[in-house]
Order: structure tokens, then sequence, then C-alpha cells
């Protein structure tokens, strides 16, 4: 059972890129309608791209499908008292451009005949509630990560973190379990090879680079065309995520960090771990 309404899950790392969009417009309490609009008001004046007529709406029940709702109106249906949605509105503050490019690539399948969703939209949704995108400075990291070579990810190269490799989240979903983190906990990794001297540049900067290079990317159907094409990726063994990673023992632990036989399948993970590197918005 998740707790009730707090803030102290902002100290972890995992929150780092939504402290700077709740910093002025945080709510004591379960935030209502008036909170909702107050957090957009503000996100608009400090220069956030939300998308025009953008609006969460409590307890709003749609007609139509979720997405097409939101595609056609700007009203994103928000339910009162809950962690999910409130974790879905600090999204769009932080990913305007892609949270829209993620509503749009539903619409576009819906209209195609995909309503009860097919790899496309799975592989959407997925990213859209459980993902991160993970950028990296060096192949090496990337191929780790795709390999799932965790030791050498999380001991080998534990001084790469933050310098040449990060984790950025986007999934909703995975702000609202880290409330309650436990051993088994994965994210859904996207990893992009970004350019040299990004990771010099502040927070704000590097996520609005990720934000409108997903988007972009998300306009082309044939970018992430199925789930397999994003990697597990167990969130405890990032440096800071947790205490016991301190210690190299923990990633002994082989039914956490497991290897499967998606580390063989050289012709797909090859292919996710240079995404961005040919790519016009990576140089």
């Amino acid at each position: 059972m998740l707790p009730d309404w707090h803030t102290a899950y902002l100290d972890h790392p995992l929150y780092a890129l939504l402290r700077p969009f709740v910093s002025q417009a945080l709510p004591p309490t379960w935030p209502d309608q008036a909170a909702y609009d107050r957090l957009t008001t503000v996100a608009r004046a400090a220069g956030v791209a939300l998308p025009d007529g953008l609006r969460f709406v409590c307890d709003l029940t749609p007609e139509a499908y979720y997405e097409t709702h939101v595609g056609k109106t700007g009203e994103v249906p928000t339910r009162y008292r809950n962690w999910h949605d409130w974790f879905n509105a600090l999204a769009w503050l932080a990913w305007p451009r892609a949270k829209a490019a993620l509503n749009r690539r539903h619409v576009r399948a819906i209209a195609r005949g995909e309503v009860r969703r097919g790899p496309l939209r799975d592989a959407a949704t997925l990213l859209d509630e459980c993902g991160v995108l993970v950028p990296v400075g060096e192949r090496a990291l990337a191929e780790a990560l795709t390999g799932m070579q965790w030791k050498t990810l999380f001991i080998a190269h534990r001084s790469a973190w933050g310098t040449d490799i990060d984790v950025m989240p986007i999934g909703h979903a995975l702000w609202e379990t880290g409330l309650a983190p436990h051993i088994g906990w994965c994210a859904k990794a996207l990893p992009v090879a970004v350019p040299s001297g990004f990771f010099g540049q502040p927070l704000l900067a590097r996520l609005a680079w990720l934000d409108d290079w997903l988007a972009r990317s998300l306009e082309d159907d044939t970018f992430l065309p199925r789930p397999r094409t994003l990697c597990p990726l167990p969130l405890l063994g990032i440096p800071g995520y947790w205490p016991a990673n301190e210690e190299a023992t923990f990633y002994e632990n082989a039914d956490y960090f497991r290897s499967t036989r998606r580390a063989n399948a050289s012709s797909e993970t090859s292919s996710v771990s240079v995404i961005g590197e040919s790519s016009p918005s990576s140089a």
C-alpha cells in the first residue's frame, strides 16, 4: 500500500529532475484542481513548453479513449489523491515535448485501427509508464547495459555514473513505485548516445536536449517499434539509489541482476546501443 501524501521522496536521485518543476508550486497536501492549475501556470511562466490548452482536470471521465481525449481537448484526466496521476502531471512538466509526441503516436495508431494496442502502442506505453532515458558518452557503457553486463556497468564503470552515463526517468509509474522501492524494481531503458560536452551541462539543459530529441524521434513510427527495443535496468544497482549497493556483494543476487538470452541477441542489442549516434539531433 502506498503512503499518504508526503514530499520526502524528492530527496531520492530518482526524482532529481522533478525538483525544479515543483519548487514553487508544491502543494502541502493532495493537489486539488486549483493546485494543478497553479502547477501549470507556474510552469508556463518559467518557460516550460507545455502544449497550448493542456490542463490536468481532476476526476474527469472521458467519453473517448484516454489518448484521443487528451489529443483533441488538451484535458488530461487526473484522479484526486492518486500518486500515479500526480507523477503523470509532473512528467508532462519535465518532458512536455516528448509527452505530447507520445500522445500523438497513440492517436495515429488508434486512427489506423490499433485500438486494443499492438507493438507500437505497447512500446510507447512502456516508455511512458516505466521508461528511463540513459544518456551515454561512451559506446561501451551502452553495450554493457544492452548486454545486461551488470558488474561491468555498476562496478567496473562505477565512476562513470554522472559523468559518462546517467538515468533520466520519464515513466510516471516508476516514480510511483519509487515511493516503496524493493528488490526486483526495474525500469525499461532507452540508451541514447549524446554529444561531447553533454554531461557538463546543467540538469535542465540536459533534460531539454533529451526531451527535444525524443519528441522528434517519436514522430517517426519506425522508431521504438516494439517493447523489446527497451532494455531492462535494475534501478537499485545504480550508484546512489540504494545504500546496500555500496558493497560489491549486492550484485551477486542473480535473481535481480540476471542475464538472459537477450544478452546474446547481438543483432537487436547492437541496434539499441547506438541510438542517437547517427541522428542529426545528436550533433
